[in-house]
């Protein structure tokens, strides 16, 4: 296989492999399969061209994970105003009725008394309102509220990885398409060099086997184009099904400008601002939180319970010694002196999951910096090597220009033009993949520091 071959086969399936080998590596997401999103896409993407920030937003619409995670939030709210309902009188109402054997009377002279009838009952209406309990609600309730913090810092997480993984097959079917453009273009040079060929073996300074030659490249060179051509509307129905449109559907993608965007941070405020913004560091941070109120929570169980009760009571057949209506205010205690070391034990396991979740959060904050330097010693190696390809693309053009110019003078073989197309287009290839590896890297470096990837800016 010759350079040329070589370059083809390269070319052609570079644009898929850039997004492939990353999803593969963090593991994509499920396509939304709501056909309600779908359909607004679908509808789009047949009127309009499709952009970056559509195609993210219509990930995130109606994506199962995330509406998965999105209810473990809802249920996470809920529990906290459940518990918070706690610190407040509770009003219930309760009875009992009771059909006895006989009933019970004394004999007063002639006259028989009843005492007690045979149907008998009483309604209870009780308030309730905790005293001693009150601290350890606000603590249940606290705890609630950082499992809440935790479910919502997932959800923004899972929301970055799809926001992600969609721009990054946006941004590689952009680069398959754009690799298509330059096979076009080479398959176009080359057609005006056959003319050029033809025109000089009618004038005796060319033979007709470099015409044949010429013929063989540009044969070689159609066949780029169709490959690349194929890899580009594979990474478009990529897209597509990312997006959960149906197999086969077309998308029109709109161009961005593929300049290179500055970093814009240094490595140390990269690591810094994920330490704080990252959804991983905010998991962390609620989770130890959690268990170090656990502890307080589970230690309120060795206090004794303390409410106030109101009582207004209704007797049903109360007798003649009775009275119907009666009612009381008072305090009721309650305190567990032995458990056989119940309560001991679960401290020790909450004391136990607090110092898990300490550990945990530390681990994980060594892991979000690792991460980040990794992230931003990519975009920035990825950022220098653009500058090495635009040298390397100036250099080629130049070459390839000089050699066209001679070759239209009978100077150079076609040996030498072929060679020149050859290295321009693998020249222009390499600053193609450059540029789009360097929007990812960029847009992977903005992920590990906990932000959504938006069209770049370019400078």
């Amino acid at each position: 296989m010759t350079r040329r071959d070589r370059w083809i086969a390269w070319s052609a399936s570079v644009g898929c492999l850039l997004f492939a080998s990353e999803v593969r590596a963090q593991g994509a997401p499920a396509p939304a399969s709501v056909p309600t999103a779908a359909a607004e896409v679908r509808a789009s993407s047949a009127a309009r061209p499709v952009t970056l920030a559509s195609a993210i937003e219509a990930a995130l619409a109606n994506n199962p994970q995330l509406a998965i995670q999105a209810e473990s939030v809802v249920a996470a709210d809920a529990r906290t105003r459940a518990d918070s309902a706690r610190r407040f009188p509770a009003l219930g109402v309760r009875g009992n009725v009771f059909v006895w054997d006989q009933v019970i009377e004394v004999q007063f002279g002639d006259a028989k008394i009843p005492i007690r009838e045979r149907v008998t009952g009483n309604v209870d209406v009780v308030i309730s309102q905790p005293l001693s309990a009150l601290g350890a609600i606000g603590k249940l309730v606290a705890r609630d509220r950082a499992v809440a913090d935790a479910g919502r810092a997932r959800r923004d997480e899972l929301r970055v990885e799809i926001a992600y993984q969609t721009a990054a097959a946006y941004l590689g079917a952009l680069q398959a398409q754009t690799l298509a453009q330059v096979a076009a273009g080479t398959q176009q040079q080359l057609e005006a060099d056959l003319q050029q060929a033809k025109i000089l073996v009618r004038g005796g300074a060319l033979p007709q086997v470099d015409v044949l030659r010429l013929e063989v490249e540009r044969a070689r060179a159609e066949q780029q184009r169709l490959q690349s051509e194929s890899a580009a509307l594979g990474a478009r129905r990529a897209l597509a099904s990312l997006l959960g449109l149906p197999d086969g559907t077309e998308l029109t993608l709109v161009e961005i400008d593929a300049s290179a965007p500055p970093l814009g941070v240094t490595e140390d405020e990269a690591v810094a601002q994920a330490r704080r913004d990252r959804a991983q560091a905010r998991v962390a941070d609620a989770d130890r939180t959690a268990a170090d109120l656990g502890v307080a929570v589970a230690r309120a169980s060795y206090f004794p319970s303390v409410s106030l009760q109101a009582i207004y009571s209704h007797a049903i057949n109360a007798g003649s010694f009775g009275s119907a209506n009666s009612g009381y205010l008072g305090v009721s205690f309650d305190w567990n002196l032995w458990d056989w070391g119940q309560r001991g034990a679960e401290v020790d396991g909450a004391r136990a999951l607090s110092r898990q979740a300490r550990l945990s959060q530390a681990n994980v904050m060594d892991q979000v910096a690792v991460d980040t330097r990794a992230r931003w010693q990519a975009a920035h190696t990825a950022r220098a090597t653009l500058e090495v390809t635009d040298r390397g693309l100036a250099a080629a053009t130049e070459a390839q220009r000089l050699q066209s110019v001679r070759f239209a003078q009978g100077a150079a073989t076609t040996t030498e033009v072929v060679d020149a197309e050859a290295a321009l287009a693998n020249a222009s290839a390499q600053a193609v993949i450059a540029r789009y590896q360097y929007l990812v890297t960029w847009m992977a470096l903005s992920r590990a520091m906990g932000q959504l990837p938006t069209a770049p800016a370019g400078r």
